[in-house]
C-alpha cells in the first residue's frame, strides 16, 4: 500500500516540499502580532455574530463601527461589506476561542489551498508537473501573497475561491458543475464584491471566446441565481459604497486610475515578465509556424503545453483588465498607491499560473531550464516594474488633482533582488513586532480594571478586541447613525464623554472621522473631570500593514521607505469628582 502512495506522489515531489514550506510559511507564529485596524473590525463583528448571529455594530458593551455608521441599517447591522469573512473568522473563534491566532488562522489556511489548488489547477490543464511546481514556488516566495494570507481578512478567501471558480469553469459540462459553479461565485462575490470580477470575465468569454463555446450554456443556466443572490446586496448597501468609492470626474482621471492600477499590479506580481514571456512565445510560435516543424513528437509536445493552458492565460489577462476598469470607476489614484490590490487579491495567484505556463513553454518543459528560469521570477524582481523604474520617485498626474506613483524601495539592491524581503520576512516571524495597539493594550492590561472605559481616535476595533474596555463617545452628533442609535436606546457613554477612565490620543491621527482633542479635553472639564498625563508611547501609524509597501518588519524596518518619527500616543488618566 504505501509502496502504491509513493509511486502516486512521486512525480509531485518537487510541489510537496513546496507546499509543505508554503504550509509553515502562513502558520508560523500567526498569533503572534496584535491585528491591525481592518482585521479588528473583522474579528470584532465575527465575535458579535457569536452572540446575535449577524454582524452588529453594537454588542450591548461597545459600538464599533469606524465609518461613521456608514456601513450600517437601522438595526445597527453592517451591510457594507459582505458576511464570508464574518462568519468564517466566527467559526473558527467557535472552535479555537476569541484570539488573533484563531482569527487568522482560516485565512492562512484558505491562501495554503489556494497553492494546492493552483497547482491541480495547472496540472490539470497543461499535463505539466514543472508548470504546476513553478506557479506553486512563484506563489510560496511571494511576500506579498504570505502577508495576505497571515490576515484576518477576505485576501486569502478571494484567491482561493476565484481558483476553484475557474477550475469548475473549465470543466463545466453538467448540472451538477452548473450548481458548483453558482455556488462559488456567489460567495466570491459574498468576499468582496469587486473580488467576483472574474464571473463577469468568464461570462464574456462563453461569447468571445471560441474554446469556452462549451461553458456557455451552463453558465448562463447558473447566472439567475448568482444575480438573485448578490445583486439585492448591493442595492441593501448602496450607502455605505457611495461612502467609500470616489466617482470618475472625467477620462484623464480614468486613465490615471488605469495606470496606477498597473503600477500596483505590476509591483507584486510578474505582470511584467509574464507579459515579456508571451510576447516571445508568440513570436517564436509564429516563426516555427513558417519553419514547419515536422517532428511529430515534439509537435504533440508544443501542442499539449501550449494549447491546454492558452485558457487560463487568457482569462488572466481578461480579468485583469476588467479589475482595472473596475477599481479605476470606483478608487482615487491616492487610495490605490495605499491599498494596492488587496481588492483584487486574485491577482496573485493568476498571474503565478500564467508565468507557470508560460515558463514551460519557453523551456519546452525541461527541468532544469524551467527552474533556472523560474529562480529568476522567484529571486529576483526583473519580473516586476520595480527594476524598471528609470524615473524615481517623480510623480506624474494625468488630471491636474490625482498623483500616480510608483514603490521605490529606499534599497538599492532591493530594487532588483527579492532575497532580502523574503528574508525580512522569514525574520519576522519569529521575532517581536509590537506597534502602537499592542503598547497600548499592554498599558491598559497593567493599569485599566475591568470596565473602565476609554476614548481614542483610531484603531476602536483592535483596540476593543484585545482588552474588551468599553469605549466612548463613539457616536458623534453629525454622524449619519446618530439618531437611529439614539431611539435603539444606546448607553449615553456611547455618545459623550460620561465617566470615561482613559483618553487614549493619537496626533497623528488627529480630525480623523471628526475626533479633535482639544474638543474632547473640553467635554471632559465640563463635565467636572481633570485630565491627568501618564504615559508617552512611540506612534507607528498602524498596528501592521497588509501591503509591503507599508509592512513595518522588526526593529522598525520598511522595504519602500525609510523610518518615519511620529507624535507619541499619549495616554490621560480622567478623574471625576466622586473619585477623588
Amino acid at each position: 500500500m504505501s509502496s502504491h502512495v509513493w509511486e502516486r506522489l512521486r512525480p509531485h515531489w518537487p510541489f510537496i516540499l513546496v507546499a509543505i514550506l508554503g504550509l509553515a510559511l502562513v502558520l508560523s507564529n500567526l498569533g503572534k502580532d496584535y491585528l491591525w485596524a481592518d482585521e479588528g473590525d473583522t474579528a470584532v463583528l465575527a465575535a458579535n455574530i457569536i452572540k446575535g448571529g449577524v454582524p452588529k455594530a453594537w454588542d450591548g458593551v461597545t459600538f464599533v463601527d469606524s465609518d461613521k455608521g456608514a456601513r450600517l441599517n437601522h438595526n445597527l447591522v453592517m451591510v457594507t461589506s459582505p458576511w464570508l469573512q464574518y462568519y468564517v473568522t466566527g467559526a473558527s473563534f467557535v472552535i479555537f476561542g476569541k484570539h488573533a491566532f484563531s482569527a487568522r488562522l482560516p485565512f492562512a489556511i484558505a491562501g495554503w489551498l489556494t497553492v494546492l489548488v493552483a497547482y491541480r489547477l495547472i496540472l490539470q490543464s497543461t499535463a505539466s508537473h514543472w508548470a504546476g511546481f513553478c506557479t506553486a514556488s512563484i506563489l510560496v516566495s511571494s511576500v506579498q501573497f504570505l502577508l495576505y494570507c497571515r490576515q484576518c481578512r477576505y485576501y486569502a478567501l478571494s484567491m482561493l475561491l476565484a481558483l476553484l471558480l475557474l477550475w469548475i469553469f473549465l470543466q463545466m459540462k453538467s448540472a451538477r458543475h452548473c450548481v458548483l459553479f453558482a455556488v462559488v461565485a456567489i460567495l466570491l462575490f459574498h468576499a468582496h464584491p469587486i473580488g467576483s470580477v472574474p464571473v463577469i470575465a468568464l461570462g464574456a468569454l462563453t461569447i468571445a471566446y471560441r474554446p469556452f463555446f462549451s461553458q456557455r450554456r451552463w453558465f448562463w443556466t447558473a447566472a439567475p441565481a448568482i444575480a438573485l443572490l448578490t445583486l439585492p446586496w448591493i442595492a441593501l448597501a448602496g450607502s455605505g459604497y457611495a461612502e467609500s468609492m470616489g466617482s470618475v470626474q472625467s477620462i484623464p482621471q480614468f486613465a490615471g486610475r488605469i495606470v496606477q492600477y498597473m503600477i500596483e499590479c505590476a509591483s507584486v506580481t510578474p505582470l511584467l515578465g509574464a507579459t515579456i514571456l508571451l510576447l516571445f512565445q508568440s513570436v517564436r510560435k509564429r516563426f516555427a509556424n513558417k519553419k514547419q516543424i515536422s517532428t511529430e513528437s515534439s509537435i504533440a509536445n508544443v501542442t499539449r503545453i501550449e494549447n491546454q493552458g492558452s485558457a487560463i492565460i487568457i482569462v488572466t489577462f481578461v480579468t485583469l483588465l476588467l479589475y482595472a476598469v473596475m477599481i479605476a470607476a470606483t478608487q482615487p489614484a491616492d487610495s490605490l498607491w495605499r491599498i494596492g490590490i488587496r481588492y483584487t487579491a486574485a491577482v496573485l495567484p493568476l498571474m503565478a499560473m500564467t508565468a507557470g505556463i508560460l515558463i514551460t513553454r519557453i523551456t519546452g518543459d525541461r527541468a532544469i531550464l524551467s527552474v533556472l528560469l523560474m529562480s529568476v521570477f522567484v529571486f529576483t524582481k526583473f519580473a516586476q516594474l520595480t527594476p524598471w523604474i528609470f524615473w524615481g520617485k517623480t510623480v506624474a498626474s494625468f488630471d491636474g488633482k490625482e498623483v500616480i506613483e510608483a514603490h521605490l524601495p529606499s534599497n538599492f539592491i532591493e530594487r532588483f533582488l527579492n532575497t532580502r524581503q523574503q528574508s525580512i520576512f522569514l525574520s519576522d516571524l519569529f521575532q517581536s513586532n509590537l506597534g502602537t495597539v499592542a503598547n497600548v493594550c499592554a498599558f491598559l492590561h497593567d493599569y485599566a480594571d475591568a470596565g473602565d472605559k476609554l476614548i481614542t481616535n483610531y484603531e476602536w476595533e483592535p483596540l476593543y478586541f484585545h482588552t474588551r474596555l468599553p469605549q466612548a463617545l463613539k457616536i458623534l452628533p453629525d454622524y449619519p447613525i446618530y439618531q437611529t442609535a439614539k431611539l435603539k436606546g444606546l448607553p449615553t457613554y456611547v455618545f459623550d464623554v460620561d465617566q470615561v477612565r482613559w483618553v487614549i490620543w493619537r496626533p497623528v491621527w488627529e480630525g480623523y472621522q471628526e475626533y479633535f482633542g482639544a474638543e474632547v479635553e473640553q467635554q471632559i472639564v465640563d463635565r467636572g473631570g481633570r485630565i491627568e498625563r501618564v504615559a508617552e508611547l512611540p506612534e507607528t501609524l498602524w498596528e501592521n500593514r497588509e501591503n509591503i509597501h507599508f509592512r513595518r518588519f522588526p526593529g522598525g524596518r520598511y522595504l519602500f521607505h525609510g523610518p518615519e518619527t511620529f507624535p507619541p500616543v499619549t495616554i490621560f488618566r480622567v478623574v471625576w469628582p466622586a473619585q477623588h
